[in-house]
């Protein structure tokens, strides 16, 4: 049972792989990674994060266990992969780790993007048992100073604690995972903390990511693998998004919506919705396809200008 599920897995992946590689506007593959919003809420209030504004319009309800698990049963001779965040702080959901469970019954890889804010001892221990196959921290700093004026509301020496409690957790269990990853977003503010974050992550025990991000005026770092210019090519190498998810990875709502890709923030540009459709319906449908079809220089109706306006635009996918 088991091997005949990989099997499907890996054809189905093969066959989505070789349609993204020809830009084909009809998928015949299912998605082989889903994107799963367990809650579009969070305790911080960080300037370019659109959850943070009050205009954000997308569901803000919390993902319940039995839909989680009616997705994965769904996709579940298609889907390798679940990442389990968006646009929210997926800690905040209650039900994470029997979702991070069901996903890893079912042999499906998991991954969480998180601020650790709300990473508590008893969370932490739920996490590691529940088979996560990796954990990544965004604390975009070495300092408090520098962490807050972009996490606002956070706190850097509680963050990197409870990261470090993580790690203690794992160990203590004997677990080889999930794997743990400080991810830290260079602006102009914390760009001279490079070497100290190194260096605390080393002493801590866990890797070290420097990500780029596309940051406007002050935020902007001065550091040339990180500033504006050329700034979709460094999306591009840092991501690897986000125009490949129209052909591999739907982002699902907690209320069933479906948006192309994890950049979308706004309700109008919603595909279907998966509770009330059926998913093959959707992902083939005469939007999905002007979509695949934009971000492949074709010239397509109104209706794709998503994509075509997308700031990372048809030639961002090479």
């Amino acid at each position: 049972m088991e091997f005949q599920r990989q099997l499907k897995r890996d054809r189905n992946h093969q066959r989505v792989e070789e349609q993204l590689s020809k830009r084909l506007t009809f998928a015949a593959g299912m998605p082989h990674t889903l994107i799963i919003e367990p809650g579009a809420r969070c305790s911080l209030a960080c300037p370019f994060c659109p959850q943070a504004s009050d205009n954000f319009l997308l569901s803000r309800d919390f993902l319940k266990l039995d839909d989680f698990k009616k997705i994965v049963d769904y996709f579940e001779d298609s889907v390798d992969t679940i990442l389990l965040f968006n646009w929210g702080e997926p800690l905040l959901n209650q039900s994470l780790p029997e979702m991070i469970s069901y996903a890893s019954e079912k042999k499906v890889h998991t991954l969480v993007h998180s601020n650790a804010i709300h990473l508590t001892e008893d969370l932490a221990k739920k996490i590691v048992k529940s088979g996560l196959s990796e954990f990544v921290a965004s604390i975009d700093g070495a300092s408090e100073e520098s962490y807050q004026k972009y996490r606002k509301n956070g706190s850097f020496q509680h963050a990197f604690g409870n990261l470090q409690s993580l790690l203690r957790v794992k160990n203590e269990f004997g677990c080889p995972g999930p794997r743990i990853v400080w991810k830290f977003l260079v602006f102009k503010h914390n760009e001279h903390e490079l070497e100290r974050a190194r260096l605390l992550a080393r002493e801590a025990g866990v890797s070290i990511e420097f990500k780029f991000a596309v940051a406007p005026g002050e935020y902007e770092s001065s550091l040339e693998e990180f500033n504006n210019k050329n700034f979709r090519d460094k999306f591009i190498k840092n991501y690897d998004l986000p125009c490949k998810q129209l052909w591999k990875a739907p982002v699902i709502c907690p209320d069933g919506d479906v948006l192309p890709c994890c950049m979308v923030s706004n309700k109008k540009y919603v595909v279907g919705n998966l509770f009330r459709q059926e998913f093959r319906e959707i992902w083939n449908n005469a939007q999905y396809q002007m979509l695949r079809a934009a971000i492949a220089g074709e010239i397509v109706e109104e209706g794709a200008l998503y994509c075509r306006e997308c700031m990372f635009g048809p030639n961002s996918v090479k």
